[in-house]
């Protein structure tokens, strides 16, 4: 349980600092920390927006009185150093994925509504990097005992590939125990199998498509598409999403309207890429490869189970498989799409592989392979899961069991890890509120500042474990 005085001095710092709070994740919803490989460079191997988003990350570290550091670019640490320089790590992320379209606020602002804070970033992962930034601050400033150093981890690659976190591991020794606030409440011991890559056609001869763009990222669902074909506007018929534009060549545009979400919790999404192919094919306007290859895409974007290439399967541990098409591309006249697959127990990641190169060859095309990432799974009934379940249902009463889930987190990088808050598992919004990854991202203040105080006391039970006794395969 929680005395009553340890609750009384949360709700106390709550009362004094929550406006602040909000303004120190304003500070870091305004960078747009977008990857952009193409302006990489010494100090910004992601791009500026990154570079940027750590920094401000950092900067944020430093007037809260950690000791931190810049390595590189590529991740940043924040410490509040212990009795040991053993440590107990807390991994966050600054770097975000790109707006998309749909959005009715400042996606990189802080709007405040009805007790909930939007804009990229509030969710996923700024906003629980400031709850429990402020929460380790808590427990430093009351005198709480630091047996273990608490290091912050603030990655700027998250997104995109986890580069950073490959980048620090090689290079330092990972904490005893860490929790990743990139995920919701109780806790998620257990992470789908990941499936990268993307199918390419085969060089297109005589067709009419001269251009195809769609989404933005590999891990969201399209929420856009536009493509341009030698054809006639007439041939072509508009619907809800798609609307049909002529080109001053005489040509046609297609502009495809989508709903983009995370692309492990595909539900409630809608692909662009495959409105928009759906209008193509009706017209009977292109070559018969294209048309092949748009058959192919309907098959498999149409549905976000895998089945329309024998992929669909589930298991009890880890839910359904999810297959998502993030990104469409015309390039050097060959046609690309990239897929994103999270995949139960019940397939193995090499099965996956294997069915989506016959899918590929079945089309005339080619499957790319670009990253493979295995399950990932912590013992439910260990001491690591049961100090933060029990901090969790302390502060909260919640009662919920700890979950498995498609996302993928920090958490899987290391030896003992978890993916713990700050959102809750199964809380309802409302309409107007987006999730991560999707447009009017929205975090509930109320669940953020419940977040501060499950961090704060969870931190307080991880420095009052020997940690040794239990990992003795990571004591120094």
């Amino acid at each position: 349980m929680v005395s009553e005085e340890f609750e009384r001095e949360l709700d106390a710092y709550l009362d004094e600092h929550w406006d602040d709070m909000v303004e120190d994740l304003a500070s870091l919803v305004r960078v747009r920390s977008v990857e952009d490989m193409e302006q990489a460079a010494s100090g910004a191997p992601y791009g500026p927006g990154p570079a940027q988003g750590l920094e401000a990350a950092l900067a944020l570290t430093e007037r809260l009185g950690f000791c931190s550091q810049n390595l590189e670019g590529y991740i940043g640490t924040a410490d509040i150093p212990g009795e040991s320089d053993r440590q107990i790590g807390v991994i966050c992320h600054s770097d975000v994925v790109p707006e998309g379209d749909g959005w009715h606020y400042p996606p990189f602002d802080v709007t405040r509504k009805d007790g909930y804070l939007i804009g990229r970033g509030t969710v996923d992962d700024k906003g629980p990097l400031v709850v429990a930034l402020h929460a380790a601050k808590f427990l430093r400033e009351r005198g709480t005992a630091f047996p273990y150093t608490l290091r912050f981890l603030v990655g700027a690659n998250e997104e995109t590939g986890m580069r950073d976190l490959e980048y620090y591991l090689a290079r330092y020794q990972e904490p005893m125990v860490t929790i990743s606030p990139d995920e919701d409440f109780p806790l998620c011991f257990g992470e789908k199998g990941h499936v990268r890559g993307y199918f390419e056609s085969a060089p297109i001869e005589g067709g009419v498509v001269r251009s195809l763009q769609g989404g933005l990222a590999y891990n969201a669902v399209a929420g856009a598409a536009t493509a341009v074909l030698d054809a006639d506007p007439s041939l072509f018929q508009a619907t809800e999403r798609v609307s049909v534009e002529p080109t001053e060549e005489g040509g046609t545009r297609l502009v495809a309207r989508g709903v983009q979400v995370h692309a492990a919790f595909p539900e409630g999404g809608v692909n662009a890429i495959h409105e928009l192919a759906k209008v193509v094919l009706a017209s009977n306007a292109c070559a018969e490869a294209e048309r092949s290859w748009f058959e192919f895409m309907d098959a498999l974007l149409g549905v976000t189970d895998g089945s329309g290439i024998g992929l669909a399967c589930s298991d009890d541990m880890f839910g359904a498989l999810t297959c998502v098409g993030g990104m469409a591309r015309m390039a050097e006249g060959k046609l690309g799409q990239t897929i994103d697959i999270r995949c139960p127990a019940a397939i193995s990641e090499d099965e996956v592989v294997a069915a989506l190169e016959r899918a590929a060859k079945q089309a005339g095309a080619t499957w790319h392979t670009t990253k493979i990432s295995p399950r990932f799974f912590q013992d439910p009934n260990g001491t690591l899961v049961r100090t933060l379940v029990s901090a969790y249902r302390d502060i909260t009463g919640d009662m919920q069991e700890p979950y498995t889930v498609g996302g993928r987190t920090y958490a899987s990088h290391f030896t003992h890890a978890v993916a713990f808050g700050a959102g809750v598992h199964g809380a309802q919004h409302p309409s107007w509120v987006g999730p991560m990854h999707g447009a009017d991202e929205g975090a509930s203040e109320a669940n953020l500042k419940q977040a501060f105080k499950v961090y704060a006391l969870a931190i307080e039970r991880l420095m009052q474990i020997d940690w040794v006794a239990e990992y003795p395969d990571l004591a120094r």
